[in-house]
């Protein structure tokens, strides 16, 4: 049972916990929304690539592709949570 949380927190967790500090820390620039934006397109970009790995058998492109996507994931989150109308 202990492995399985060791394993949800690093493919989960704290890729989504980066992703939410990071755009957390940036709010106060105009231009933050591009960090959640260019982590959209890399997890876009490494999902391509995942569906093609250039090492068969290699579980490290689909990883990346979950990281990613928790990082991107949090990013919106924040992004979400503090949009102010003005």
């Amino acid at each position: 049972m202990e492995m399985h949380m060791k394993i949800y927190l690093l493919a989960v967790v704290l890729p989504t916990l980066l992703g939410a500090g990071v755009r957390f820390f940036c709010r106060k620039f105009s231009q933050a929304w591009l960090i959640t934006l260019s982590a959209a397109l890399l997890t876009f970009a490494a999902w391509v690539i995942a569906q093609n790995p250039s090492v068969r058998g290699s579980e490290v492109y689909g990883l990346r592709t979950i990281w990613l996507m928790w990082f991107a994931i949090g990013s919106s989150l924040v992004g979400l949570l503090t949009f102010r109308k003005k």
